[in-house]
């Protein structure tokens, strides 16, 4: 069942020009917050002077000591985003809570790991729950918020793809070729909803979160090898690509930025070349 939460006002109540000004503030919301990065998101954004929403899923814990964390006025969301009529009710309450809605942030996913070559490990449930939440969660988010989006002629919509679309792998082929559809559709929807709203992307490589594979040092330190920056990408830095595309950047609509230290663009950072002995000579 769909559910929001509004926060609890601390300390003295704002005088009327502050609220004057927070009714002017701009609003993102933000699907999957409670996780890594979305968490950096928000941290961001609200750093920056925009009202957050925060969504979850399941995570209310985690959601709401974000909104602890942060002051100001935020507020978290409930919804399963594989249910339009939730997503619908979400983008209902958010605008009965703020007001308004200009920046929209499609940070929500999830992976299992699966090996290349086991297309029986591609189960149904694998296919249905990656596609869901990386195709249809977007479009539904983006279809409910259009026309609040649009409002102000100023509407932002970042969406959070990864390398493994671009690469053709990563923790599935389902995931990878997912996240090749979400790019396609970031660029189909910055076509539909110009000029009103810009549509673009960030598509992480590896990154500094909580995911499993951050626990292997091994696989952070071929990562770092492997890249020319020597060292893995934060969540941090996801969050100001994202800032900088959805405050920094009217100029821009249709574009997808990597953010993974290179290697996309230009490939495994080449070892330096060893001489062997009898060359030495």
């Amino acid at each position: 069942m769909n559910a929001f939460h509004y926060p609890i006002t601390k300390g003295i109540l704002p005088r009327a020009d502050d609220m004057t000004h927070q009714r002017q503030a701009k609003v993102a919301l933000i699907t999957g917050a409670s996780g890594g990065m979305g968490q950096a998101i928000a941290r961001r954004l609200h750093h920056e002077g925009i009202r957050v929403a925060i969504h979850y899923h399941q995570a209310q814990a985690k959601a709401q000591q974000l909104v602890d964390e942060l002051a100001g006025d935020t507020a978290i969301f409930q919804a399963d985003l594989r249910q339009e009529s939730e997503v619908e009710a979400m983008i209902a309450s958010c605008i009965a809570h703020f007001g308004r809605l200009d920046i929209l942030i499609n940070n929500a996913g999830w992976t299992r790991y699966v090996p290349d070559d086991d297309l029986e490990g591609l189960d149904s449930d694998l296919i249905q729950q990656t596609l869901e939440l990386k195709i249809h969660a977007p479009l539904y988010c983006i279809r409910a918020a259009r026309p609040y989006l649009s409002a102000h002629g100023e509407g932002a919509v970042v969406n959070i793809t990864s390398v493994a679309g671009l690469a053709a792998k990563g923790s599935s082929i389902i995931y990878a070729a997912a996240n090749a559809a979400l790019s396609n559709l970031t660029r189909s929807m910055a076509r539909a909803l110009a000029p009103g709203i810009r549509v673009n992307a960030v598509a992480p490589g590896f990154v500094s979160t909580g995911w499993l594979w951050t626990k292997d040092l091994k696989a952070q330190q071929r990562v770092s090898e492997n890249n020319y920056i020597h060292r893995v990408i934060t969540p941090e830095e996801i969050a100001a690509t994202v800032y900088f595309l959805c405050a920094e950047s009217p100029g821009i609509t249709g574009e997808e930025i990597v953010v993974d230290g290179g290697i996309a663009r230009l490939g495994v950072k080449p070892r330096p070349y060893k001489r062997s002995p009898e060359e030495k000579g």
